[in-house]
This record gives C-alpha cells, sequence and structure tokens, in this order.
C-alpha cells in the first residue's frame, strides 16, 4: 500500500530520510574519512556506497539520531577499517615464487616520457593567449565551473566554454605535432 502525500511518515523512515540526505551532502567527507584508511579512492566509493546501503536497509535506524553527521562518520570509519583488515588478510596470504606481478609504479622510461609530455603541455600552453590560458587551467585543473570564470572574465559562458574548446584542440595539436 502506497502512502498519499497527506499521511505522515514514519520515525524510521524519517531518520533514513535524514540520513540519505545527509549521506549526499557529506559524500566528498565521507569518500575522504575512508580513503585516510583504505588509501584507495575506488574502495572509499564502495565503503560509502556499503553505508548507504547499511542505513536504508538497517532495522535498528529506528530511533531518531542526534547526531547524522558522526553516526555517518561512524558508519563509515567501521566500515573502511573492515575493508582494511579484510584486504590484509588477503595480502598475508603468501605468493608462489612464479607468480608475475604487475608493478603500477612507472619504469624510467615511462617517467622520461611523461616528463616530456608534460613539458611539451607546458610549451603549448605558453603559445595560447594568457587569458585563454587561465580560462583553460581555471576550468581544467581547479574545477572551477564555467559560469564563474564567465563572470571573473566578464564573458558569456558560451564564449568561455568555446574558448576552453579551442584551447583543448589547440593543446590537443601541438602535444601531437610539436609546433
Amino acid at each position: 500500500m502506497t502512502k498519499s502525500p497527506s499521511q505522515p511518515i514514519s520515525g524510521c523512515a524519517l531518520t533514513r530520510q535524514k540520513l540519505l540526505h545527509h549521506l549526499t551532502d557529506e559524500r566528498e567527507m565521507l569518500l575522504c574519512d575512508a580513503m585516510r584508511i583504505i588509501g584507495s579512492r575506488d574502495r572509499a566509493e564502495d565503503v560509502v556506497q556499503d553505508a548507504a546501503v547499511r542505513c536504508l536497509n538497517s532495522t535498528s535506524v529506528s530511533m531518531d539520531i542526534l547526531n547524522p553527521r558522526g553516526f555517518l562518520r561512524r558508519i563509515v570509519r567501521n566500515l573502511a577499517l573492515d575493508q582494511l583488515r579484510r584486504d590484509k588478510r588477503e595480502q598475508s596470504v603468501p605468493l608462489a615464487l612464479d607468480d608475475d606481478l604487475p608493478c603500477d609504479r612507472p619504469g624510467a622510461e615511462q617517467k622520461v616520457s611523461d616528463t616530456q609530455a608534460l613539458q611539451r603541455f607546458a610549451e603549448g600552453l605558453a603559445k595560447l593567449p594568457p587569458r585563454d590560458s587561465q580560462i583553460f587551467l581555471a576550468h581544467r585543473l581547479r574545477f572551477e565551473l564555467q559560469k564563474d570564470i564567465a563572470l571573473r572574465f566578464n564573458l558569456s559562458p558560451a564564449r568561455v566554454n568555446r574558448v576552453i574548446s579551442l584551447a583543448h584542440l589547440s593543446l590537443k595539436a601541438y602535444m601531437a605535432t610539436g609546433d
């Protein structure tokens, strides 16, 4: 049976709704908490998602929680510690001598190649007009919104989008040819 909008929401459902609201509002903070413990963003995402599922499915979340933020941080922390313990147990399994494990660290050739690519990117960026370069970096490196950049540079958002697009194409071409 579905509830009509005029019927009140039960205390348990209201508490879960509040927790879910805090979880979405504080998602980045919870991810950072989990990443500090686990060391991996992907696994931290799994922990936060698991926390959300537990909050929504748990029958013990029936009382009014005075500090939802602290409650969620505690859940995420405990789940992250559980994940870390599981990871350590899995790593403690001895490997055979013939196991060929790939190394995720770049080799010397890759480091040189990456350094050269970064240098070429910096050179290409220096060839752009200063305003275009600033707009491109603000959006792509500092993740500023185009509408905020448009206000700062007194441009339309469409113009900012076009500047970013042209700068991207110019840099891509410079990286490919060096001209």
